[in-house]
C-alpha cells in the first residue's frame, strides 16, 4: 500500500479519531499520555503527520504537541496506524517525518512515551531517570526523548505541561 504523508489538517479531525478507535480501542482514554494533553498541551498541526492512502483517506496519524518540562518541547502522540495498513513501516516513517519538521523549526527535543525497540531507528533513547516525568504512572522504560538541538536538554526538568503553565 502507498500512503502520502501531509502536515495534519482540522478537517482530518473526524477521520484521525476513527483511526485512533480502531488502533487502540476505548482504552486509549486511560493513558498517561492523555493527561499531557488534556491539560493543555498545543497540538501543532504544521508539525503533525498523517498518512493518507490512494483514496486520500486517513490511514494513519503521529501527533506533535508543544509542552514544556523547565524549558519548551514537544510531546509526540498518538502514533496510529490504521490496522489494515499495519506492519509496513508506515508508522515510522510518520515519526521521521515529525521528527524532520520539528528539527527544521529549530525545537530543542521531543519527549514520547513508547517502545523503545521501535523508536530508536528514529534516534530516540531513554530519558534519564528523574529528569521528567508525566501526570501519572509511566514505565521508565518506555519514557524516550530525542535531543534535537545539541544541549537542547541541559535544562530540562520537572513534570510535562501546557506551554506557560
Amino acid at each position: 500500500m502507498t500512503a502520502t504523508l501531509t502536515a495534519e489538517k482540522p478537517e482530518h479531525g473526524d477521520a484521525i479519531e476513527r483511526v485512533l478507535d480502531r488502533a487502540f480501542g476505548p482504552g486509549r482514554f486511560a493513558k498517561t499520555s492523555e493527561r499531557v494533553r488534556e491539560r493543555g498541551a498545543v497540538l501543532e498541526h504544521a508539525l503533525s503527520r498523517v498518512a493518507l492512502d490512494e483514496a486520500g483517506d486517513v490511514i494513519g496519524v503521529c501527533r506533535i504537541w508543544r509542552v514544556e518540562a523547565g524549558v519548551p518541547l514537544y510531546f509526540l502522540g498518538p502514533l496510529a496506524v490504521d490496522p489494515g495498513a499495519q506492519s509496513a513501516g508506515l508508522g515510522l516513517k510518520m515519526v521521521q517525518d515529525c521528527v524532520a519538521a520539528c528539527r527544521a523549526i529549530g525545537a530543542s527535543g521531543i519527549v514520547l512515551v513508547g517502545a523503545e525497540r521501535f523508536f530508536r531507528p528514529a534516534g530516540f533513547m531513554l530519558a534519564p531517570a528523574d529528569r521528567i516525568s508525566l501526570p501519572g504512572p509511566v514505565d521508565p522504560r518506555r519514557l524516550l526523548w530525542l535531543e534535537i538541538r545539541p544541549g537542547g536538554f541541559d535544562k530540562v526538568c520537572g513534570e510535562l505541561k501546557a506551554p506557560g503553565r
